[in-house]
């Protein structure tokens, strides 16, 4: 039987595939991979059966096996490392932040968007980190703080830390969806924050809103982190122009949903 008429299957006998004009072959093997990597529990930095063993035990070309490895990168799944070939990739947002950047640059979303959704997700992050946080947690809120409060003239250090401080707080939610949509949104930030004087200037408030914020969340008092929270966000929203250049406004539209 050609191969182009087989579908893989991880853990069983292979049967007939039922093909459509959008399922392809490759994306078969793909998921039956995936499927296996689950299986065996494999962990990042674990490495994958061979390009050679993966062809017999699929019983595919090369060419289907190249191509479900590159969805699979896609997938942000595994990487294709030198002399080890395929290995179980960390899951750190890569893939998400690569899709953010080309909402943006395809004029399918704004920055003004994406900082919107950034407000109604951490005003939440932030409540669950209130009640959820460790004194480890705790530490490393602390530590973002006041590696802000001492970062000097320098932008990147500042951008750094100021970034931490909300990464951490995703940590103190204790869920991990969180911290895999914060992630991607602060790599996009990262690229997209210019060192500029209004960037300067409000330095001194943001480190006064998020010790506020922090104090608020050591105290376990949800509701005043939440809010604390969202009138941070709303003034970054507000004031987005100052951070990225040529940003767009939202015509005609409240900066708090809350004002409607």
């Amino acid at each position: 039987m050609s191969t182009d008429r087989r579908t893989a299957d991880a853990t069983g006998p292979r049967r007939p595939a039922v093909r459509t004009k959008r399922h392809r072959l490759s994306e078969d093997v793909a998921d039956a991979i995936k499927d296996r990597l689950i299986a065996d529990g494999l962990k990042p930095g674990d490495r994958l059966p061979t390009e050679p063993e993966l062809v017999e035990h699929y019983d595919v070309s090369r060419t289907v096996i190249r191509e479900a490895s590159r969805i699979l990168v896609e997938r942000g799944l595994v990487d294709i490392r030198p002399g080890r070939g395929m290995v179980v990739a960390d899951f750190d947002g890569t893939s998400m932040s690569r899709q953010y950047e080309l909402m943006l640059e395809l004029m399918q979303g704004s920055f003004r968007h994406l900082m919107e959704m950034r407000l109604v997700l951490e005003i939440g992050m932030t409540e669950y980190a209130a009640a959820r946080h460790t004194p480890a947690d705790a530490r490393r809120i602390r530590m973002a703080i006041e590696s802000f409060a001492a970062s000097g003239d320098s932008h990147e250090a500042a951008l750094e830390s100021d970034l931490e401080f909300h990464t951490a707080i995703a940590f103190a939610s204790h869920n991990p969806f969180f911290i895999h949509i914060v992630n991607p949104v602060n790599d996009y930030l990262r690229k997209a924050y210019q060192p500029s004087l209004g960037y300067q200037a409000a330095r001194g408030q943001t480190l006064a809103e998020h010790t506020a914020i922090a104090e608020a969340i050591f105290e376990r008092d949800a509701k005043k982190a939440g809010r604390l929270a969202r009138r941070h966000l709303i003034r970054i929203l507000e004031t987005s122009s100052e951070l990225v250049p040529d940003v767009e406004d939202a015509r005609g539209t409240s900066t708090d949903p809350g004002e409607q």
